[in-house]
């Protein structure tokens, strides 16, 4: 048998799974379930990566997460196990709710038979209805089951979006959090809808908190099954390009409308995000944007992009280099743009690339400033 691995949490800074001490016992290739807080795909990516270029060698190493915005670290503790306190057994244990504000996770399929009834279920969601029943297994395997008590959070504005959620039973609030603190709930969700998904289609941060107003329960997909979701079925990037439009209204984050376009900054709204409202909606016209002493534009004809300029680089290279932008103006122009030698570029791959570029970007960055005290810790 191959020797245990622990990877230890030393920071957790915007980690949604582990706190400090916390972590996962690995035994290459796999993860020990029964000996771990948590099961992070991406972070056991990194460390295969980081294990298989030092070998013994990574015993007492630290590396960090992979995930963009993540900065959290991990030690490695080559020939340890971690001591995780067994489940409490339904059939004997009374059942009680966790603390308010955290959640418990309940351990996702493990047989053919509870991947098959997950995938039949989520058969009868109207997202996953024209799936092919190969896919729905696969989508299954992969999903995790979590349960938050209210007013537990899955999401917290300025995060940086994990993972796409699910309902199953009860219901959230979409809550709008203002920088002095008030709150206003905006929308409520409830069994069959789903949130999270704006954040991972741009790479920018979410947008809203979202908590359970009552016990929740939700399919979890981590951000790289979602991702691999996108891949396999285009079909399902329609219904993404509609839900997320939908979801800009729903939000109060709109911008300012004026006669003949709109206009606003993108702190309050990126170009992802104004990239799927525009291509949702199959507006014409000229989208123009500063940040600073930069200037670019992008070109749209019923919703299509057809060229994006910033300085000397034109189109995809142009878009990637505004997508990074954070802040800044932007004004769209309603109008009829000639496309007469332009290629269209899709709007989907231009911003799933992007975030892919994004992502490198981001693990190749060192860790600045590890916090040297323990962090809150951060669910969903």
């Amino acid at each position: 048998m191959s020797t245990p691995i622990v990877l230890r949490c030393l920071s957790a800074a915007q980690c949604p799974l582990f706190r400090e001490g916390e972590g996962m016992t690995v035994v290459m290739p796999s993860v020990v379930t029964a000996k771990s807080h948590a099961v992070c795909a991406a972070n056991l990516e990194k460390f295969a990566k980081f294990y298989e270029e030092r070998g013994r060698g990574a015993d007492n190493q630290v590396f960090a997460c992979s995930y963009i915005g993540c900065r959290s670290s991990f030690r490695v503790e080559v020939g340890k196990e971690l001591a995780v306190a067994p489940a409490a057994n339904p059939a004997t244990q009374p059942m009680e709710a966790p603390p308010s504000g955290v959640y418990t996770q309940q351990s996702g399929p493990q047989t053919r038979t509870s991947v098959l009834a997950l995938a039949a279920r989520l058969k009868t969601t109207p997202l996953f209805a024209s799936l092919p029943a190969t896919e729905l297994e696969a989508i299954a395997r992969s999903m995790q089951v979590r349960e938050y008590v209210p007013p537990g959070d899955c999401l917290r504005k300025g995060e940086f979006g994990r993972a796409f959620f699910l309902i199953q039973s009860g219901t959230a609030e979409v809550v709008s959090v203002e920088p002095e603190g008030a709150q206003k709930v905006i929308a409520t969700l409830g069994p069959g809808q789903c949130f999270g998904e704006m954040s991972l289609l741009t790479g920018d941060v979410v947008s809203a908190t979202v908590r359970a107003a009552t016990r929740l329960n939700a399919l979890v997909l981590p951000r790289g099954e979602f991702e691999r979701m996108l891949d396999h079925n285009p079909q399902l990037n329609r219904h993404f390009n509609r839900l997320l439009a939908e979801r800009l209204r729903i939000t109060n984050r709109k911008f300012v409308e004026v006669p003949d376009g709109f206009n606003g900054r993108l702190a309050m709204i990126s170009l992802p995000e104004l990239t799927q409202t525009l291509n949702a909606n199959a507006r014409s016209g000229r989208l123009l944007l500063t940040n600073g002493s930069l200037s670019g534009s992008v070109i749209f004809d019923k919703g299509v992009i057809y060229d994006a300029v910033l300085g000397p680089a034109r189109r995809e290279a142009a878009f990637y280099g505004m997508m990074k932008w954070r802040d800044g103006q932007f004004r769209f122009e309603a109008c009829t743009v000639p496309t007469a030698g332009l290629q269209p570029m899709d709007a989907m791959s231009l911003l799933m690339e992007g975030m892919r570029r994004q992502d490198e970007e981001a693990g190749r960055a060192p860790l600045a400033n590890p916090p040297t005290a323990p962090l809150p810790p951060v669910e969903g």
